[in-house]
């Protein structure tokens, strides 16, 4: 008996740093013990190599901890370089003939440091002398230049990932487009590598693209290294699944906090993908967070080290289609506007106060940028296709329903586009989406689960361009309530009123009727007797 008294004694003790936290839906338990006073193991410099005469690559051994790393401090000449939480660092601030110490330190999240690694010595070379300009024998020069040893492209659904290695450190500029003009998009490098890897976000499905691969050398000549084409993946047959609604990032000190309901139709799992650049476009545009079926996770750090961080969450279905993405926004508690909320992503504010419609486009919009009208943006329910012209707009809160916009009517590959709901109980809470490109390249859908709560809510569209600049934006009020089911009979007012007014009539003529009958009766009776 002594001994189970002990035993729930320290079971109690041990209980009493517990919290919990509850919402509508589920619960969190933390555990507060001691504060962590132990710092990280010290790592060691396992290299620093002098690249060019202007860059430097260091590299040194991974940390350990009771708890986790939370990231490294590069030092150079004892000053602090850069913060990272890689194990490399490339150098791109020395100068020529100039010697330069490295050393580095890890820390915690509870900012405890490691004490400094060793320290490693390095001379950056002369700066180069102009290439040797030689004759061949049929007279044409040649230079120093790059040489391709290797490179592969393997395209996606909505991206494509191109790898490449080198004979030599080289910067590496990469264009591509739909035509040899590369008119699409490119990106450079700042370090000398020999091994480098982009992936080209932001393609279509099923379309072929062209690209080049320029290389350049310490000092500065280029040559083309590669010019190819690709097609990226066709989506799957079948419609788009619905989007998960209520997407709501919540901010806890540096970890976000990730909530969401499952659409009612069928599906396989939802992935959740992160970026500190922009809202993920496709399944792999960025890190991703988790892949399941669950309704709520937490990205442990996720603020550590970029603010603003950009989620999207996408279905998956059977067949392999995939959702247009539900979006979230969520800034660092230094950042935000509100400690530990998300600014809007749309523009617009309490309902109130915005006119039932409006469209605006920004000055500095491109001439002969086609945008849409909003006669052209539809709102698609079942059979029933309203643009966001119509006077009023009424949807069923327990039907899904599709945002919808002709590919004819914005220009092509120039945007990103972003849809917000806003919570008819709420209007400074909304739900954001991505409108992407259909299978067929007709329009930008998404497909939105049923709203199932009643009252008047607000559609916001903002198209952005490369620099999420806003480059034009929507706005409609919505109704959204039940439609009801009549299973009465018909006319049943008319009927119960003609028989209430109509039967004392009818009983009243036939009840004279009879009176009359007997009436006449007896008289002739009487009349026969007299007779």
């Amino acid at each position: 008996m002594r001994q189970l008294l002990f035993l729930a004694l320290i079971f109690q003790l041990i209980a009493l740093p517990v919290y919990a936290q509850t919402d509508t839906s589920s619960f969190y338990i933390r555990v507060f013990g001691s504060e962590d006073a132990i710092p990280p193991s010290t790592p060691t410099l396992t290299a620093a190599t002098a690249i060019t005469h202007n860059q430097v690559d260091v590299t040194w051994s991974t940390a350990t901890d009771n708890f986790m790393v939370s990231g490294y401090v590069l030092y150079r000449d004892g000053t602090p370089l850069a913060t990272t939480t890689l194990t490399n660092y490339s150098d791109n601030g020395v100068v020529a003939s100039t010697t330069y110490s490295y050393a580095v330190r890890a820390f915690d999240p509870s900012n405890n440091y490691s004490s400094s690694s060793n320290t490693l010595l390095v001379t950056t070379p002369d700066p180069p002398a102009p290439p040797v300009v030689e004759e061949d024998e049929s007279n044409q020069t040649t230079a120093a230049r790059v040489v391709l040893d290797g490179i592969t492209v393997t395209p996606n659904t909505y991206d494509a990932k191109i790898a490449l290695n080198t004979a030599r450190p080289a910067r590496f500029e990469i264009r591509w487009g739909r035509t040899n003009a590369y008119e699409l998009g490119y990106t450079i490098t700042d370090s000398f590598t020999r091994s480098y890897t982009t992936t080209l976000t932001g393609l279509q499905p099923g379309t072929k693209y062209q690209y080049e691969v320029l290389g350049f050398t310490p000092f500065g000549a280029s040559t083309v290294l590669k010019q190819g084409t690709f097609t990226t993946v066709g989506l799957a047959d079948g419609l788009a699944p619905a989007n998960v609604s209520q997407f709501i990032a919540t901010v806890d000190g540096k970890d976000v906090a990730l909530s969401w309901t499952m659409p009612a139709e069928e599906f396989s799992y939802v992935r959740v993908v992160r970026s500190h650049v922009r809202f993920p476009a496709s399944l792999s545009d960025g890190v991703i967070v988790y892949q399941g079926t669950n309704t709520r996770i937490t990205d442990v750090g996720a603020l550590q080290e970029y603010s603003p961080m950009y989620y999207t969450v996408f279905v998956v279905d059977a067949a392999g289609n995939t959702s247009s993405g539900a979006v979230a926004r969520v800034y660092a508690v230094d950042d935000a506007t509100v400690p530990g909320q998300q600014p809007p992503i749309h523009n617009g504010g309490p309902l109130k106060d915005q006119a039932p419609e409006s469209a605006s486009t920004s000055p500095s919009l491109p001439p002969g940028t086609r945008m849409p009208s909003l006669a052209e943006i539809f709102v698609q329910q079942e059979n029933t296709r309203l643009s966001l012209a119509t006077p009023m707009i009424t949807l069923d809160a327990n039907q899904p329903f599709a945002i919808v916009i002709p590919a004819e009517s914005i220009t092509e590959n120039l945007k990103t586009i972003i849809g917000s709901i806003t919570d008819p109980t709420d209007t400074r809470q909304s739900f954001s989406f991505i409108l992407r490109l259909n299978n067929d390249g007709t329009a930008y859908e998404a497909v939105l689960s049923a709203l199932t709560i009643e009252g008047q809510s607000r559609l916001i569209i903002d198209v952005y361009d490369y620099e999420s600049r806003v480059m034009a934006t929507y706005q409609k009020s919505i109704i959204f309530g039940q439609t009801q089911t009549d299973n009465t009979p018909v006319f049943p007012d008319t009927i119960v009123n003609y028989t209430v007014a109509v039967l004392p009539v009818v009983g009243g003529i036939g009840i004279g009727a009879l009176l009359l009958y007997f009436f006449f009766k007896r008289r002739r009776h009487t009349d026969e007797d007299n007779g």
